[in-house]
């Protein structure tokens, strides 16, 4: 039980270390761990100040069952005047030798992956990201939750 405090008090502590205050933070649940193909998760983001630098994060959670080491997401992100762009992003989730990565222990990882550090967003307004699954599986297995944090990047 003391292993598992000590992994949550470091992880706050990075959480708050590299940030100045979450702008957004959400995660959404994914129905019996089945991420199916056609399945997308949304989080709409006000963005109030445009000039200000902000860091952004996507965070993955996924069970031991989950069958490869990585995963692959397309995230569409929706702007404010509704022009879109498309990324294909990979997360390492274990390593070459099989070893999970990110915290936990047991049957549950979660991972906090960095996407951008102090960029700016070009203008204030609603930015929607949408979340698919990019796997060849038309049903990916294990991933349990999807989420964004973005906060005001502190500045060294």
């Amino acid at each position: 039980m003391k292993v598992q405090h000590i992994i949550w008090l470091s992880f706050l502590v990075f959480a708050f270390a590299s940030c100045e205050r979450d702008v957004y933070n959400k995660m959404k649940e994914i129905p019996d761990a089945d991420w199916q193909i056609n399945d997308s998760y949304k989080f709409d983001v006000d963005i109030e100040d445009g000039s200000e630098f902000y860091d952004f994060y996507v965070l993955l959670r996924h069970n031991t069952d989950y069958l490869y080491s990585n995963a692959y997401f397309f995230i569409t992100t929706t702007m404010p005047g509704d022009s879109i762009s498309v990324d294909t992003v990979e997360f390492i989730l274990a390593t070459p030798e099989g070893q999970w990565i990110g915290n936990g222990n047991g049957f549950i990882r979660s991972h906090e992956i960095m996407i951008s550090k102090q960029f700016m967003f070009p203008e204030a307004g609603l930015y929607t990201f949408e979340f698919n699954q990019a796997m060849r599986d038309t049903v990916l297995h294990g991933i349990t939750d999807i989420g964004i944090r973005i906060c005001k990047s502190k500045m060294d």
